[in-house]
Order: structure tokens, then sequence, then C-alpha cells
């Protein structure tokens, strides 16, 4: 399985050069692509492009000169794959751009430093290494307070399950997860995320009008235009985080319970099919579903979890008792026809699991189900995940 790790460096003057080097030779490809496309009614493949643009490069490493022209032919071939539609990458005035190394340009020391090749005559990059496994690639970006590595490296799950036991798991606006084992059950709280989002878009609103008030390409207007890109940046990293450690709790948890198995309810396509009014239509767009089940997903099978997802519809309305079916209201289930009473969250994830494990593995549920424990974020007991590593020149 392939993880990926992100942590800030301190930038060097080597960094800056090569990142702005990495720079003109996009907009150089751009240029020309685009041009071609224009004047002569040509696409220019992508191994004729490295060839004249990228063969003996001045400053970039050979294979970093090639990725910049692959970095250029995958937005088009993303765009060719959208039927077209939207803006191609026709942007030619980037002032830095991505470096990235490919596992041969890549080497982990004894020592356990990182080292990117560079031009035959220049010293390499050197970049304190975290963990034990060499990584496959690196990239490294431009950031406002450094740089940005992002190394993809190859981890083995271990087994670190104890027990056999299912658990279901319902997604949701409101409780980001809601779990049942069979045997107790647990919801995860959104508030702190919730919070967050209210605040980005409050800011960004009250960023946008002070930004229409000024004349565009001022002084003033570039300024409020980098301010909100450095605030958003930070609450969106904070986002980020909080999305880690609530799934790294919930994996915990599961460990914790026996759980072997877990059943994620499928909501993807759940935006497409909804219209609740401005606001709401808001807060469900914005809902990180698909990138907080991606994290337990991928948490839970480095522990050794099995992870499926199952289809969720009327998972929520049906009786988890006598199977009737209604649309609840609130945040309490109640049944109408036998009057089973239980958290309507919770109820969903019982009937995911039992949609996977079927009627004879459902535990038979009391005529009122218990109230699920919470879990909260609370911000003073986390850590900050913003390492800093300085850079060396190898002598």
């Amino acid at each position: 399985m392939y993880l990926t790790r992100k942590f800030h460096i301190e930038g060097t003057e080597q960094l800056e050069r090569l990142s702005r080097s990495s720079a003109d030779l996009w907009n150089s490809i751009c240029k020309w692509y685009w041009r071609t496309v224009d004047r002569q009614d040509h696409w220019i493949s992508k191994t004729a492009m490295r060839r004249w643009h990228c063969k003996g490069h001045d400053v970039l490493p050979s294979q970093t000169a090639q990725e910049v022209a692959g970095q250029f032919y995958k937005a088009i071939g993303s765009w060719h794959d959208n039927d077209r539609k939207g803006n191609p990458p026709k942007r030619c005035d980037k002032t830095y751009n991505v470096l990235r190394w490919t596992y041969q340009g890549v080497t982990l020391r004894e020592d356990g430093v990182l080292r990117l090749s560079t031009k035959r005559g220049e010293d390499s990059i050197l970049i304190d290494w975290p963990a034990r496994e060499e990584p496959r690639t690196v990239e490294i970006g431009k950031a406002s307070d450094g740089f940005v590595v992002r190394a993809q490296y190859d981890r083995e799950p271990v087994d670190r399950t104890t027990g056999d036991k299912v658990a279901g798991v319902d997604l949701g606006e409101k409780h980001l997860a809601a779990v049942f084992t069979g045997d107790d059950a647990f919801t995860i709280n959104g508030g702190e995320l919730r919070a967050l989002r209210h605040y980005q878009n409050s800011l960004k609103a009250k960023l946008d009008a002070k930004i229409d008030r000024k004349e565009r390409g001022s002084n003033r207007w570039k300024k409020l235009v980098e301010t909100k890109r450095k605030q958003l940046e930070h609450i969106d990293s904070k986002i980020t985080d909080l999305l880690h450690k609530l799934s790294r709790k919930v994996v915990d948890m599961l460990l914790d319970r026996c759980v072997s198995t877990i059943v994620l309810g499928d909501v993807r396509g759940i935006r497409d099919r909804i219209d609740y009014g401005t606001k709401m239509n808001q807060r469900l767009h914005q809902w990180v579903y698909g990138e907080f089940a991606r994290m337990i997903e991928y948490k839970a099978r480095l522990v050794g979890i099995t992870v499926e997802r199952i289809d969720e519809a009327h998972t929520s309305q049906e009786c988890p008792q006598c199977g009737h079916r209604k649309k609840p209201s609130g945040r309490e289930y109640t049944c109408s026809e036998c009057s089973f009473h239980g958290h309507r969250d919770v109820v969903g994830a019982a009937n995911i699991r039992r949609k996977y494990v079927g009627s004879d593995g459902q535990t038979r549920l009391p005529g009122v189900m218990a109230s699920p424990s919470g879990v909260r974020f609370h911000p003073h007991l986390s850590c900050s995940s913003r390492s800093r590593r300085r850079t060396q020149s190898e002598s």
C-alpha cells in the first residue's frame, strides 16, 4: 500500500532556483504547445516536447525536467477526458513550479537522509526523512513559508486485529460517522468541522467584498488576494489535520472492540440528487465524506481491518427491529409500528451492518437502543503536524 507523507522544510537558494527553472520550463512548454496548435493545427506529442525542451536542460536534472512535461500533458489529458469542458491548461506565467523526482533519483542513506539527484557538478539536495521506507517519488513545491515535501512510499499492512466483529459505519454531516458493532455504538461529532467551515465561508465572503472594492491589479488588490490565499490555506490545513485525527480515533476504537471488518455506507453521488435550499446545499456540498471515508479506509487497511462499501439507500429510514420504513424527523428514530426508539445515525449504521452480514448475523436489537457514546475533537489535545526540517547541501 502506498502512503504519502507531507512535511515542511525551510527554503534554500538552490530550491528557489530549481523551482523557478521548473516554472520557466512549464511556461515554455505551455507557450509553444498552444502556439503550434494555433498556427499549424498540430498537437505536439509528449515525446517530441521532451526531446525539444527537456533534453539537456541547463538547470534541472533530466528526469525532473521530463516530469515537468509529464505534468503538463497530464493536465491536457484531463481536459480531453472531460470533453474539453472548462479552461484548458493555457497559463504560462508561473513563477514557481513543483519539482518531482522518481525512484531513479531518490536514495535513502543509512543515516535517514534522503538524497535527491541534481545536475552533474552540483550539490545534491539532502532532506531528513522521518520514515524507514525509501520513497518511490518525491515532490517539492513552493509554500508561503518555505517549501512542502510530498513523498510517496510503500508500507506493508500489519494485522493488529484480535477478533472477527463486523462494524457498520454511517457517514453524516452533523455526525461525521456513526458506528455500530453489534454490541455497542459511538458517534464522531462534526461540530468542530462545521465551525471551521462556517469561519471559512464568512472569511471568504468578507475578503471577497474587500477585494471587489479595489482596482484589479493594484498593489492593495494583490495584497488582499495573497492574504485571502494564505488564510484559506491555513483553514484547509486545520480541516485536514482534524480529519486525520478523527479517522485515526475511529480505527483505534474499532481495534479496541475487536473489529476485523468495516462496512462503509456508500454515499457517492448524493450531491447530484439533493436540493434542500441554499444554506443546507452549501453545507452538503462542503461535506467531506469522501476524504473522511478514504482516511478511515487506508488507516484501517494498514492495521489489517478489511473495508467494504455498501449502498446505504434507506438505511436511516428502516426500523432495524421490524423492518418498517419511515422517514425520521430530528436526530431520533421512532418506529410507528413496533415503537422501536434509537439514534437515527446509529440506526443507519446498524442497517448498513445488517445488509452486509445478512439477517442471520444481525444481533436482535431491543425496543430501545442505548444512546451511543460520543467522540469530540479537542484542539488542546492535538499536536502540531507542521514539523520543520532543514535541507542541506552535500559537500
